[in-house]
């Protein structure tokens, strides 16, 4: 047809075909857990949640308007991607671009990790889009550092922050490959108008004391460095791009820029590189953190590819084949029962109705699964919370009153930490244990506060006090609760828990505070690492929660191994 001759038809056509692939394969597809866990957020809308930055809850809730079920959190994965494509489009400066549409999309599908924010949804989601935005602001912006450029620009720059903190690296990378933006009053502008749109979140983290800078910066835990989590980056880079990584990074290497766009596209690539390296020093690398430079790897090879007919041909080998890999891993995520392995997606399936069967429809207490909480929720549509407890992590489901909503049901609990019988559901190679609890109460935000720099431990049995902080505004009884001291050594790891003799009052007032005097048989530790101790609450014997602060340890008095 002369139709698709024309290449704006052309690239409509296509852009128009990755949409209904992607409605399609968001629309059949179930939910990945972490997806699950972003719908939880979306239900309780906020300038800010525990792990990120509250963008892709509001994408949620923008397709919750419009569909229902799984689509109905991913259409706005469907349709920014196809406003990412476009984007991307409009910055490609090449004469004769619009012959070489075909190529363009070619280039796309030889960019094997960015086709899946076309159809899932995290926050990586409008993160890849308004990175694509603040690139094209900015390449605007050298252009005419006019009233709208400056408005887009910082529009942008608020839409990567709001999206994942990750944006402060592609502002800050941008930055560092030109010097003079310093000196352009109209980029202190843009800067401090989009700090002014991303203050509603800086303030819902102060009212909220910080819980997602504390988590990523200090909470999350580390590992000893090895070499291999260094090596896994590299691989990192490669996997985001796919089996024409050699294709992408040759055509990348030897581009060579002419302008400051081009250059700030290299940093940005370069950047991501080395940063992530170091960061690789300290924990083990994710794929996906790394996905922002597949944008200036479009951006950058596409003229390679243009006039190098001999890549190109290689490229349409490979992305061709790459194109078959992805479509088959993607029918397979949506039909498990042609899929020849067992996926993320597929599980849902099996363990929800058999966990739903085996708890009456009750109520569930999932300990320390923010994810099995939030996509059992969303599958049957019964109330659920994620216990935090020490062996995990906090999430989500520590703030607002999550808590509240389950107090005084009955429910059971659910876990695979505690691998107690009876088993209540299979989810692959694990079980789901729990048990019934009647007339559910819990506390989990008191706070349980040693005051001291250190404790100097003497004698094999110990005395000591901490404060205990009522932070409800209700009272509050200890029938249900033991006191628990815990020892931890690098990255948090309980090296030994021992039960505290503490005489608690039979109920404690509304934002009430005491001083409890506790004591513990200090206990044979061998550990070679720095220990730390604090007081814990154990709920219903559902391990230990994270009430006490970390105060470090010393021993004068050794006890006898032997």
């Amino acid at each position: 047809m002369k139709i698709f001759k024309n290449p704006n038809y052309q690239f409509i056509f296509f852009l128009f075909l990755f949409f209904v692939i992607n409605v399609i394969q968001g629309s059949y597809t179930a939910l990945l857990e972490d997806e699950a866990y972003y719908w939880f957020w979306s239900q309780d809308m906020a300038f800010g949640y525990f792990d990120h930055p509250p963008m892709v809850a509001l994408w949620i809730k923008l397709s919750s308007f419009f569909f229902n079920g799984e689509f109905g959190l991913r259409f706005m994965s469907a349709l920014s991607f196809s406003v990412l494509l476009w984007v991307i489009w409009l910055m490609i400066d090449f004469k004769d671009k619009q012959q070489h549409v075909i190529l363009f999309y070619l280039l796309i599908v030889s960019m094997a990790m960015i086709q899946i924010y076309g159809f899932i949804i995290t926050p990586d989601t409008p993160l890849v889009l308004f990175t694509a935005l603040f690139l094209l602001a900015y390449k605007r912006f050298l252009q005419e550092e006019n009233f709208l450029n400056v408005v887009f620009l910082g529009a942008a720059m608020a839409g990567m922050l709001y999206s994942k903190y990750h944006g402060i690296l592609v502002i800050g990378f941008v930055v560092m490959s030109n010097w003079t933006l310093f000196k352009s009053k109209n980029f202190w502008m843009a800067a401090t108008f989009g700090f002014l749109l991303f203050i509603p979140h800086l303030t819902w983290q102060f009212e909220n004391d910080f819980p997602s800078f504390l988590y990523h910066l200090k909470e999350r835990g580390r590992q000893p460095y090895t070499i291999v989590n260094s090596l896994l980056h590299v691989v990192n880079m490669m996997a985001v791009v796919g089996i024409t990584f050699p294709l992408i990074y040759t055509a990348f290497f030897k581009h060579k820029t002419t302008n400051k766009f081009e250059l700030s596209l290299k940093y940005l690539v370069y950047g991501f590189f080395v940063f992530f390296l170091i960061s690789s020093f300290k924990s083990p690398p994710q794929a996906q953190w790394v996905v922002i430079i597949l944008i200036p790897l479009i951006l950058l090879t596409f003229p390679y590819f243009a006039k190098n007919q001999k890549a190109r041909k290689w490229l349409t080998i490979l992305g061709c084949i790459q194109l078959v890999i992805i479509l088959s891993v993607r029918v397979f995520l949506a039909s498990p029962s042609i899929s020849p392995i067992v996926l993320e997606t597929h599980l849902a399936q099996e363990w929800v109705p058999e966990l739903k069967k085996n708890t009456e429809s009750k109520p569930i207490v999932f300990v320390n699964s923010y994810r099995h909480a939030s996509l059992y929720s969303f599958y049957t549509g019964i109330k659920t919370h994620s216990y935090s407890v020490l062996k995990g992590r906090k999430s989500q489901y520590n703030l607002n009153d999550y808590e509240a909503k389950i107090q005084g049901e009955n429910v059971y609990s659910a876990s695979t930490f505690i691998k107690d019988p009876p088993e209540l559901a299979k989810k692959n190679n694990s079980a789901l244990y729990g048990k019934p609890i009647s007339n559910y109460n819990t506390f989990e935000k008191v706070k349980c506060i040693i005051d001291l720099d250190m404790l100097l431990i003497k004698k094999e049995k110990y005395d000591f006090q901490f404060r205990f902080i009522n932070t409800y505004a209700k009272n509050i009884t200890f029938g249900q609760v033991r006191f628990v001291g815990v020892f931890q050594g690098y990255r948090n790891k309980i090296i030994a828990t021992v039960p505290l003799e503490v005489q608690a009052p039979i109920s404690l007032d509304a934002k009430q505070e005491i001083v409890l005097t506790a004591s513990f048989d200090v206990p044979d530790l061998n550990s070679p690492d720095e220990l730390s101790f604090r007081v814990a609450l154990e709920f219903y014997d559902l391990l230990e929660g994270f009430q006490g602060n970390k105060v470090p340890v010393t021993f004068d008095y050794v006890t006898n191994n032997n």
